[in-house]
């Protein structure tokens, strides 16, 4: 198969585009597919050597402010379908194009692209979203679509891609059950689910914990403290869990690199009394991949507690690198999470967003830990047989094929 990979948020190396998209580059050639990846025009040196990936795409909607709104929507749909149509008149014709984190500058382009040349008619695009057009309307209960000018033409553009869906010429793709339920919902047209795929390196598959620890109970957070991640239940959840019953054999360790806002502008650091607390880290850096696969290797449980209303139905990668290597998760009940847990068979549940609720999962899987343990490295190879890129390349076979 010839792929494209279409990502003009590929430029200085930033984010999580370059793990990514890498990571799935990788896997597809290592399976004897060819893969291009088209970047910004401006990408940098080492992120082009790094991904083999050409630069083209003269606009990041990431980045750029004259993107932002109804009118820099409009110019940037039309400046990203003439970057990418012109490349596709130059080149050989793809299987696939594929573009993983679609927003709403591009749905017009994608679907012009589909209707426009014979070599676009006969290539197929995969659009895979990983932010929806609905509003969080509390748990249990489905979002709702305000009537705005970005949900109405966001309608439009898909009542224009409808003919090439039906004919299968485009594929709307969502990671999560609750994406992929909102978007059905929003655009009345089918959309397959899929993994989200993260390549392990030798060394990572081999951490997977084959035998129970006693001890010391190292807790971790990985990913940088964010208001919408819930450290700030965490960290007052930790002051609680410091000064309880068998607290001396408690150690936490928090990515925390910067402070960040509350809802009332207020900015959120490492509290003074945890800084001086020699059983709790904060790591104030960005993590290389060995880094990263160091703090995983030293976690008895990881702690997520995502809020509902940004994780209700947006991925953790983090969650899949956790449970893939045998590692229970403590995670807010509602959220993308318990996908996850469900899939590896461990995990225990946050019941409310609230630092006792926090404190009281924690003390539960603290206190189950053996039997946490042990389902967790029993269902980590389903973790990363499902989150693969295998499984990845076996969807993308079957909507080729049309049996999905």
């Amino acid at each position: 198969m010839r792929y494209l990979i279409v990502e003009e948020a590929l430029r200085d190396g930033r984010g999580h585009w370059p793990t990514y998209i890498g990571g799935i580059a990788a896997g597809l050639r290592s399976r004897g597919d060819s893969v291009d990846i088209l970047a910004h025009r401006h990408a940098s040196a080492d992120l082009l050597r790094q991904l083999h990936a050409i630069p083209c795409l003269r606009k990041s909607c990431w980045e750029d402010q004259q993107s932002q709104g109804m009118v820099g929507g409009l110019r940037h749909n039309a400046s990203f379908q003439r970057d990418l149509a012109g490349y596709l008149q130059r080149t050989a014709r793809y299987d696939w194009v594929m573009a993983l984190t679609v927003r709403l500058q591009h749905l017009a382009a994608f679907a012009c692209l589909a209707r426009k040349g014979t070599q676009c008619r006969q290539t197929q695009f995969l659009l895979l979203f990983v932010q929806g057009f609905g509003q969080y309307a509390g748990d249990g209960s489905p979002v709702v679509f305000p009537r705005s000018g970005s949900t109405l033409f966001a309608r439009l553009c898909f009542r224009l891609m409808r003919p090439a869906v039906m004919a299968g010429r485009i594929h709307l793709a969502a990671e999560t059950v609750g994406m992929q339920t909102e978007m059905e919902r929003f655009t009345g047209l089918p959309w397959a689910l899929f993994p989200h795929p993260v390549e392990f390196s030798a060394s990572a598959k081999q951490s997977v914990i084959t035998s129970s620890r006693s001890g010391t109970v190292t807790i971790t957070c990985p990913g940088f403290a964010r208001h919408e991640k819930g450290s700030d239940l965490l960290q007052e959840a930790i002051k609680q869990m410091l000064s309880g019953a068998g607290a001396e054999q408690l150690r936490f360790v928090l990515q925390w690199p910067t402070p960040f806002a509350l809802p009332d502008g207020r900015l959120l650091g490492p509290d003074p009394v945890l800084l001086s607390d020699s059983r709790v880290t904060f790591l104030n850096h960005s993590l290389n991949a060995t880094d990263y696969d160091q703090l995983l290797d030293m976690s008895d449980l990881v702690v997520l507690p995502y809020r509902r209303h940004a994780y209700h139905n947006r991925v953790s990668r983090v969650a899949i690198e956790a449970a893939s290597r045998g590692i229970p998760l403590v995670y807010t009940s509602g959220t993308w999470s318990g996908e996850v847990a469900a899939l590896s068979g461990a995990g225990v549940e946050i019941a409310k967003e609230t630092v006792p609720a926090t404190v009281e999962a924690l003390r539960q899987a603290i206190a189950n830990l053996p039997n946490l343990r042990a389902r967790a490295v029993q269902g980590a190879h389903r973790v990363a047989a499902y989150h693969s890129v295998d499984q990845f390349r076996r969807k993308m076979v079957t909507l080729a094929s049309g049996r999905d």
